[in-house]
């Protein structure tokens, strides 16, 4: 088993030109092309009703604390909910678990959209529909990316990752910019009623799907959700170098989210009023708009990459230091385009770790466990969130400029640290030290 893995590992890599081939190839399967677009819709509406959310608490209230509850919120129900969903992700169709979960966004953004239109909009009333959109949002995150598996197989897995988050680059330059000038142009409400519009169209693209994603062999209901919990905390406890593999997200979540939550502060109070003659609603769209085109950037190039990104381990480190790196540059800038310039480079870091978080845990993680494994890193995906309580606290004693890079400083730091000591990390791809540890199931046909 251990050679077969190895042999996976070794595999001669694609050219440039086959490598676009294969990514071509993909969308000649209807279903993955099916679930690309409706993904791609899902991504739209979740970044526009984000950053409505996150521009109205701004209107609403002058206090980072609050704003930053909106994250702290967030984070809680996912945390507690995504064991849950995982668990349930792995024993049910995971098709239907994506549209119970996209249709329930659709409804709590229809109605924010409305309340919002009537002048009726609060700040407990926006913190409530968080919680909302928290829990649709944690029962179906873990089907979001091992659907994916079940569509594909493992070894058209990382083309077809990188190609998610190459729409997901497109859409996070588009999307702001489409909600900056919705926001200055319309209305906060438009962002919300457009990303349901964005729900409800993907959902019925999912329904389309044929294939329904059940784990063949599934454990069935008379298992308790505890038993599987624990199971699965036992295997990550087996494979430590799972635990190394969440770190690094681990030490960005705590810390280097606090960008996602001062950056409509810097937009609207701290960069220059008369940047490019823009106003606070537009810088933001183009502060997040630079981010998407960087993403969008860095996905074009892990396609073109394929299979000759072999040291994934290396890139989970390198990845976020990248952002770190970029989140201390924002701190420090006294221009606007430098700013952007920031955001930029800090987008193209987004894929590649993405890509090589997304394709460690659904290789190397077996089967029956790899929802409930993927619930683990979206759980420390909310730590991102989570951080916001505080980092809105510090911003609120000490200042928005030290607050944020302050958050920058701690793990660029520690990834440095892992970077120099933890070698089975850094190594983890190469021949001597290849991804899975087991004999790899054989493709799906689609």
């Amino acid at each position: 088993m251990a050679q077969e893995a190895a042999s996976t590992n070794s595999a001669e890599p694609l050219g440039l030109r086959d490598t676009f081939r294969a990514a071509g190839d993909s969308f000649r399967d209807s279903s993955f092309a099916r679930y690309f677009w409706s993904n791609a819709l899902f991504f739209l509406g979740q970044g526009l009703i984000l950053q409505g959310a996150q521009w109205l608490l701004t209107d609403l209230t002058d206090s980072r604390v609050v704003i930053g509850l909106m994250g702290g919120i967030h984070a809680v129900v996912v945390i507690v909910l995504s064991p849950y969903a995982g668990v349930i992700s792995d024993r049910t169709a995971r098709r239907d678990l994506l549209i119970f979960g996209r249709f329930g966004l659709a409804a709590v953004a229809v109605s924010m959209g409305v309340l919002v239109l009537l002048g009726e909009a609060q700040v407990w009333i926006v913190l409530v529909a968080v919680g909302f959109e928290a829990g649709f949002l944690a029962l179906s995150q873990p089907a979001t990316q091992s659907y994916v598996y079940d569509l594909v197989g493992p070894r058209r897995l990382a083309t077809a990752v990188a190609l998610i988050a190459m729409v997901t680059g497109v859409l996070q330059f588009a999307g702001p910019a489409t909600g900056g000038i919705l926001i200055g142009a319309v209305g906060v409400q438009a962002t919300y009623l457009i990303g349901a519009a964005g729900f409800v169209v993907g959902c019925l693209l999912l329904f389309a799907i044929p294939i329904k994603g059940k784990t063949e062999g599934a454990i069935t209901s008379s298992i308790s959700f505890t038993t599987d919990i624990v199971e699965t905390v036992r295997h990550l406890r087996r494979d430590r170098l799972l635990i190394w593999v969440l770190m690094p997200a681990t030490f960005i979540t705590l810390f280097a989210g606090a960008i996602l939550l001062l950056r409509p502060i810097f937009a609207k109070e701290i960069l220059d009023a008369g940047s490019w003659g823009l106003d606070g609603a537009w810088r933001f769209g183009f502060l997040q708009g630079a981010f998407g085109l960087g993403s969008l950037v860095g996905s074009l190039v892990v396609v073109g990459l394929g299979d000759r990104l072999k040291l994934k381990g290396l890139t989970l480190l390198l990845a976020p230091l990248d952002w770190c790196g970029c989140m201390l540059v924002f701190a420090v800038s006294p221009w606007f385009a430098l700013s952007l310039t920031a955001e930029f480079f800090m987008g193209i870091s987004s894929p590649f770790w993405m890509v090589a978080m997304m394709t460690i845990l659904q290789i190397r993680v077996p089967a029956q466990l790899r929802s409930r494994v993927l619930a683990v890193y979206f759980m420390v995906l909310q730590f991102m969130q989570l951080n916001w309580v505080y980092s809105g606290a510090l911003a609120d004693a000490i200042g928005d400029r030290e607050a944020l890079f302050i958050m920058g400083a701690i793990p660029f730091g520690l990834l440095i640290l892992m970077l120099i000591f933890v070698r089975p990390l850094v190594t983890l791809g190469s021949e001597g030290n290849p991804l899975v540890t087991y004999k790899i199931e054989p493709d799906r046909e689609a």
